[in-house]
């Protein structure tokens, strides 16, 4: 006697589960025209070979490939993007005879950021009108203009294409003690690879910056790729300028690394004031140009530095001098810890004037009026005038005009119960 199974049909009913089977696929099947189908190699039909991007600096980046089909292809286009996704950009290709095909980005038109890796890719439309995606390739956008020679240590890496490689070494140097710097205002971590690029004269860093109005700019971080670039100008003060704009930048990309995407809500004149902490040889005349400003009551308050500095050379020394000044009387006051919880509070999104309150329970105009008396020695009435000033005119508006027009009311009245002659 066979054994009974739960599972055992009459043989007379498979046919009937095949063809409902079959039928429920088909109306569950999407239509082909919204499928995107990843690009294996040697898979699908289509094959990419020769995928190359050449770069040149300040001019272009060329991207060819050429793609073999043994099915008919509808069109075809590139999608081009940056770490920043500042460039997102689908174009589409002429495919020549022999399945070739370029693309040129014009980066003198383009806003793309000096050293940011290009992720390019390719999306093919077939006759049905299917999608498929090629992978991903990646270039990155160096300047190509000089000869740069390197020097690596860990994941830190220096270039420079001016001195020898004395001069490199020293550049290296000057880094680890800027690490040093760093490490007494916030931890500092090195799991990350940065690489620092030296220019020698200021024509050069200006080649590779959107620097608008601003001059004075000696040096540049991008702490979201690890890249310092800054000024070092060869001459007697050479080693000075070393250790002061490297820690400046360094400390840039320290803070990013610590908060992340709120570093761009930090307030210009905390990001700049702890980078200026951070130089081992701070600018002898910072001190000068603020004792200057404040006998003259011609400081700039901070709540105009919490965007951008001026873009004025001598407003933006000053900016400078103010934030190290007023950002070292946090330390003193606060400790370190104090400026972290205070980094960390801007960086969650709260605005420049209540960032101080959440982290040490005063409003930033209150802290500024506090540094300006215990630093400066300055009278904090005539500020705080200044301060409330608009205030003041509207509540004087406010109050004046009604009694204007009560004052003029009663006169008229008066006016009616004279006697007449």
């Amino acid at each position: 006697m066979k054994p009974t199974s739960f599972f055992s049909f009459p043989s007379f009913l498979f046919p009937l589960t095949f063809l409902v089977m079959a039928i429920a696929a088909l109306f569950n099947a999407r239509p082909a025209e919204a499928a995107v189908l990843s690009l294996p190699k040697g898979q699908s039909g289509i094959e990419l070979e020769n995928v190359e991007a050449s770069s040149h600096f300040g001019e272009q980046i060329t991207f060819v490939a050429t793609i073999k089909a043994s099915i008919p292809i509808q069109n075809v286009s590139i999608v081009i993007s940056d770490e920043s996704q500042g460039v997102n950009r689908v174009e589409p290709l002429v495919m020549q005879a022999d399945g070739r095909t370029e693309f040129r980005l014009d980066t003198s038109q383009t806003i793309l950021r000096p050293f940011t890796r290009v992720q390019w890719s390719y999306q093919i439309t077939l006759s049905d009108g299917s999608l498929v995606q090629s992978e991903s390739y990646f270039v990155r956008y160096s300047d190509d203009r000089f000869a740069w020679q390197t020097l690596e240590s860990g994941t830190l890496r220096v270039n420079w294409y001016q001195g020898d490689a004395n001069f490199g070494q020293a550049v290296l140097n000057a880094a680890r003690s800027g690490f040093g710097s760093v490490s007494q205002l916030m931890a500092v971590d090195l799991a990350q690879p940065i690489e620092i690029f030296v220019y020698a004269n200021v024509d050069d860093l200006r080649g590779t910056l959107a620097l608008g109005g601003a001059q004075w700019i000696a040096g540049h971080a991008d702490p979201a790729l690890g890249v310092v670039m800054v000024l070092i100008e060869p001459g007697a003060q050479q080693g000075i300028t070393l250790e002061q704009r490297i820690p400046h930048e360094l400390m840039h990309v320290m803070m990013y690394q610590s908060v992340g995407a709120g570093y761009y809500n930090i307030p210009a004149w905390l990001r700049e004031g702890m980078a200026t902490l951070a130089e081992l040889y701070p600018n002898a005349d910072y001190d000068s140009v603020l004792t200057d400003a404040s006998q003259g009551n011609r400081l700039i308050p901070l709540r105009d530095l919490c965007v951008s500095f001026p873009a004025d050379a001598g407003q933006a020394f000053l900016a400078y001098a103010e934030s190290r000044s007023f950002t070292n009387h946090l330390y003193r006051t606060y400790g370190s810890g104090g400026l972290l919880s205070l980094v960390a509070s801007y960086a969650s999104g709260v605005d420049c004037e209540s960032g101080p309150e959440r982290a040490f329970g005063v409003p930033l105009s209150r802290l500024e009026m506090n540094w300006r008396s215990s630093v400066l020695g300055q009278n904090t009435l005539l500020p705080l005038l200044q301060n409330i000033s608009p205030y003041l005119v509207l509540l004087c508006l406010v109050l004046i005009i009604p009694s204007i027009g009560i004052f003029i009311t009663l006169r008229k009245k008066g006016s009616w119960h004279e006697p007449e002659s």
